[in-house]
């Protein structure tokens, strides 16, 4: 059952997602909404192309158990990780409908589960790199969620310090996970939706505390490899 638990998670997710894009869920797209409800920290509309590569890289996974059959992949991984996948395909419905405090519930409880799967990483490299590049992506959307729910309820009226904070906070926990758990590809993610973040957005300041953002980030990885480099000198 294990191994088919993951691929149905994933299919239903995929199958809801496509379905709610063709067929909009309460006549209104994800597009839609997000229009409905700008904030200062929503990217360009192509960064959420990204999710067709966490897609694939679930069904790669799944693939990759089938036939390969790993022994380092225990049941109680697969199943937080196939739990995870099936509230994203849930956390849209409540998101469709306007519900935007339901749908950062899901969200936030994606993300623990996710975290729990970092802190407490696999044997297996493939199934943490891929538990990673989720995790960073459900992140990010906590903090939009978290924007979107204040404009929803007319609270957004100090978005300078609102949005300060969520990327200070985004960065500040990337760089701890990085140093802490070697999370290069969660550190990527964050300098492709800062790069988009850029792209759609004309306000003057966001424009230039984002690139500051982005030089940070990119200057923590090279001191990462480096220091990494010199451990595995070392030994």
């Amino acid at each position: 059952m294990k191994k088919y638990i993951l691929l149905l998670s994933t299919i239903i997710t995929i199958a809801l997602t496509i379905l709610f894009s063709i067929l909009p869920l309460n006549w209104l797209s994800q597009a839609d909404i997000s229009n409905m409800y700008t904030t200062f920290i929503t990217p360009a509309w192509y960064t959420f192309s990204i999710w067709s590569i966490i897609y694939i890289t679930w069904l790669i996974l799944w693939f990759y158990i089938l036939f390969k059959k790993p022994k380092d992949i225990i049941k109680k991984e697969i199943n937080y990780l196939a739990s995870a996948i099936f509230i994203s395909a849930v956390w849209l419905i409540p998101y469709h409908y306007q519900i935007i405090c339901i749908t950062l519930s899901l969200i936030v409880l994606i993300l623990w589960i996710l975290f729990y799967l970092i802190k407490y990483p696999s044997a297996n490299k493939l199934f943490n790199k891929i538990t990673e590049l989720y995790f960073w992506w459900i992140y990010a959307a906590t903090l939009l969620n978290i924007h979107l729910l204040l404009v929803f309820n007319d609270k957004y009226y100090y978005w300078e310090i609102i949005w300060t904070i969520s990327i200070f906070a985004w960065v500040l926990i990337n760089i701890y996970l990085l140093r802490k758990y070697s999370t290069y590809i969660a550190s990527l993610v964050l300098v492709w939706a800062l790069f988009w973040i850029i792209v759609n957005q004309m306000n003057q300041s966001i424009i230039n505390s984002s690139i500051i953002w982005i030089f940070l980030i990119l200057l923590s990885i090279v001191f990462k490899v480096y220091s990494d480099k010199n451990e595995y000198c070392k030994k």
